[in-house]
């Protein structure tokens, strides 16, 4: 009997293995569950009762769960390094402790919630493929991720940024610095708490300075305060000893460096950390760049490039205009502490702090 080829498919293997094809499907699938329990563990406050040892009966009764599913739950969780079991008791790590409580003041928990809308947006890549991106407020959209962005740069890149700066001469002596764009105005917090003769203001739009005077009063500083407005359209001030940006929107816009040269006394430095792009480079992240085109902002046009909007210039091009108003004094490589960096691997992206001085 002559086979026919539904026959063959029956008998004969595929030409190609599917193996890899189903690593890579796995690989998503174990990733999203493991945020999942996560996620829930955070949500139902299950960090929050473990710093003393509990059994997953003690933890069914206490939050009001299912006793077999949360020792599940807390299995997954010791697997992760997250908590540790001892004699059928489940109990904090020092990572989960620090990290993980919803009291801990380096609590990375706005981040988690961050990264559970960043899913949902994912949802719409297929209307931003064919021509439509979903629209939003970039106001509103900085609101909502400033605690994340906050949370994150308290794990190691602010303390790591100002010890830099601190160490400047022009730091020490300065009285008046502008943190522009600067969103949760820790920078600005932490500059005034080394130099106690500096008085900071944070610049940025109305909305997300509710935020930031959240952080001004948590961190009791008397020294902040902030000035609402929008840095391309509104006047900044003047008479600044520092000007500093720490990975805004249009941050590497050129139009902002003369602007910013104006407000500044002579010899005041010009801070600027931003994701630089090189000629013809782009953020070898194919992922963050799709990311970046689901939203589109309403009130200003980003390019295709992750971190990156019409009118940036590449990093080359950038310093050459910058050479027209000032002196650049160091450009610091800020991947080996930037929070854009993953542990362990090269960086797609290519933060640098260009440190440069108004001269006279």
């Amino acid at each position: 009997m002559t086979k026919t080829p539904v026959d063959e498919l029956l008998i004969n293997e595929p030409r190609i293995d599917a193996k890899p094809l189903y690593e890579i499907l796995n690989m998503c699938s174990r990733g999203y569950k493991i945020f999942r329990t996560i996620y829930v563990a955070v949500q139902m406050g299950l960090f929050d009762i473990l710093d003393e040892p509990k059994t997953s009966e003690e933890i069914s009764r206490e939050l009001g769960v299912n006793v077999k599913l949360a020792c599940k739950i807390c299995d997954v969780l010791c697997d992760l390094g997250l908590l540790n079991k001892v004699k059928g008791a489940y109990r904090n790590t020092e990572l989960s402790s620090l990290y993980l409580k919803r009291d801990s003041l380096l609590s990375q928990i706005n981040v988690i919630e961050s990264l559970n809308e960043e899913f949902k947006v994912w949802n719409s890549l297929n209307a931003a493929l064919k021509g439509k991106p979903t629209p939003i407020n970039e106001e509103l959209f900085f609101e909502k991720r400033v605690p994340a962005l906050a949370s994150e740069m308290l794990c190691g890149e602010l303390q790591r940024t100002v010890r830099i700066i601190a160490e400047l001469p022009e730091f020490k002596r300065a009285r008046k610095l502008l943190d522009l764009g600067g969103g949760h105005g820790l920078y600005a917090i932490a500059f005034t708490k080394l130099n106690r003769r500096l008085k900071a203001y944070v610049f940025d739009l109305p909305r997300v300075l509710k935020c930031t005077r959240r952080y001004i009063e948590m961190f009791d500083a008397e020294r902040v305060e902030v000035i609402p407005g929008d840095f391309f359209k509104d006047d900044i001030g003047a008479e600044y000893d520092i000007v500093f940006l720490s990975y805004i929107p249009g941050g590497k816009n050129p139009s902002l460096i003369p602007k910013i040269h104006s407000s500044l006394k002579t010899g005041g430095l010009f801070i600027n950390k931003q994701v630089f792009y090189h000629d013809g480079e782009g953020s070898k992240d194919p992922l963050l760049d799709i990311g970046w085109n689901i939203l589109s902002f309403q009130g200003m046009r980003k390019a295709d490039r992750i971190y990156s909007f019409k009118g940036d210039v590449p990093f080359e091009g950038y310093i050459e205009l910058l050479k027209r108003y000032f002196s650049v004094i160091k450009v610091v490589d800020a991947s080996q502490f930037s929070r854009l960096t993953t542990s362990g691997a090269k960086s797609p992206l290519d933060p640098k702090m260009i440190i440069a001085k108004k001269r006279s």
